[in-house]
């Protein structure tokens, strides 16, 4: 039976408004925005440490998979850390709305960011592909980190952190979940209508060239990835320094910034550079999670973390809920009709990603649509989650004043 951690709203602002004066007008409904934009706020920290924590737990078991895998590299373990990768994901992609308003997951170089879930990936930087591919950058002229033993003759954080990394250019990226995605699946070489993923062999753990060095990338990239979300999870603890002072904005602020990171990922990241540019150009490698074929996900659970915000309620991964004020019930005090909308145009979404979810394997579905045709599921989705990020910096500024550009 899932757990829930809340007072019901009505709860909250009876208790927030039964001290003040029958006669108090336009004052005790001040106080009850007030009382309710700071409950929201505090509930949104809750969302936000508790989603987090998740996320580090499931990344910290990949690793756990990973090392296993390369200690002993078979088939059976080797499924392992792929559900393993699997399963990390299911959390992390729900913390994506904590982006875009300079937090701890924003660093000014795009680390830790960059270096946690930074995509499209150069994998031709990393490992060998297919013959006349190569990444990002036709780099299929150079010889990669895993096989260059004459430039890397060891493999080492260093190496991958400060010699390679993400240094600033996202067509060099090398590190995070989809490093760890393409080293346990490779390439994705079949067309879209065969609808399988990467078929890496166990094997190139094994009797492959460099096997050895494949592994220690392996494991030092699910390394370097658990020490980049622990600093990112550690600033959002009990008097860590960044949630002292995320609280103690004035809660417009805080509002600002919060719904700041909701509404660009809702219309500019996730409908445009996750699902427009797919469409457009039909291309696997514009997949988020074009290795695993994981893309279906990673719709619905960044659609699912603006909507944790909208509704003011996250489903932990052991089950029980925390739930508390949400972005609708302040809406709610200070205009009734936007807060309806909004309900009923994130449940909409909510309904269009599950429909992509349940289809799966992102790369089929994009195929025959266009850009300018919303009457199929993948732009009909991008559609309402436009439409959902205006009205969310509509919300924005209804509550706060303040303006907010949801483009990125």
């Amino acid at each position: 039976m899932k757990k829930l951690i809340a007072l019901s709203f009505t709860t909250v602002i009876m208790a927030l408004t039964s001290c003040s004066n029958d006669d108090a007008g336009d004052n005790g409904q001040d106080t009850a925005i007030a009382n309710a934009k700071t409950a929201f706020v505090d509930n949104y920290v809750t969302i936000v440490k508790a989603s987090y924590d998740d996320a580090l737990a499931q990344t910290q078991n990949l690793k756990t998979a990973i090392d296993a895998f390369v200690s002993a590299p078979d088939a059976t373990n080797f499924n392992a850390a792929k559900q393993a990768w699997l399963d990390a994901r299911e959390p992390y992609g729900q913390t994506e709305a904590y982006r875009f308003y300079d937090g701890p997951i924003d660093g000014d170089g795009g680390e830790p960011e960059g270096y946690i879930n930074a995509w499209p990936l150069d994998e031709a930087l990393i490992d060998y592909v297919a013959d006349g591919t190569g990444g990002q950058q036709g780099s299929d002229t150079r010889q990669n980190i895993i096989n260059n033993t004459t430039e890397y003759p060891t493999l080492s954080k260093t190496v991958l952190l400060d010699i390679i990394g993400y240094n600033q250019n996202e067509s060099n990226v090398t590190l995070g979940y989809h490093a760890i995605e393409f080293l346990l699946w490779g390439q994705d070489s079949s067309a879209p209508g065969d609808r399988i993923a990467g078929q890496r062999a166990y094997t190139d753990y094994t009797t492959a060239d460099n096997a050895d060095r494949r592994g220690q990338y392996l494991k030092l990239a699910a390394e370097i990835l658990v020490e980049d979300l622990k600093s990112v999870v550690d600033q959002w603890k009990e008097g860590a320094a960044y949630r002292k002072e995320f609280l103690a904005l004035s809660k417009n602020d805080a509002i600002d910034k919060l719904l700041t990171g909701a509404a660009k990922l809702s219309k500019g990241e996730l409908a445009g550079e996750r699902m427009t540019v797919a469409v457009e150009n039909q291309d696997q490698e514009d997949e988020h999670s074009c290795f695993s074929d994981n893309t279906h996900r990673d719709v619905f659970l960044n659609a699912k973390s603006i909507n944790n915000i909208i509704t003011g309620k996250y489903t932990r991964v052991d089950g029980s809920v925390v739930s508390g004020t949400s972005l609708l019930d302040v809406l709610k005090l200070i205009n009734a009709e936007e807060s309806a909308t909004l309900a009923a145009t994130t449940t909409l979404v909510m309904a269009k990603v599950q429909v992509i979810s349940d289809a799966k394997f992102f790369d089929y579905q994009i195929i025959g649509e266009t850009i300018d045709n919303i009457s199929k599921p993948v732009m009909s989705t991008v559609s309402s989650l436009e439409k959902q990020g205006d009205e969310l910096a509509q919300a924005g500024k209804t509550i706060t004043g303040k303006n907010i550009d949801p483009s990125v």
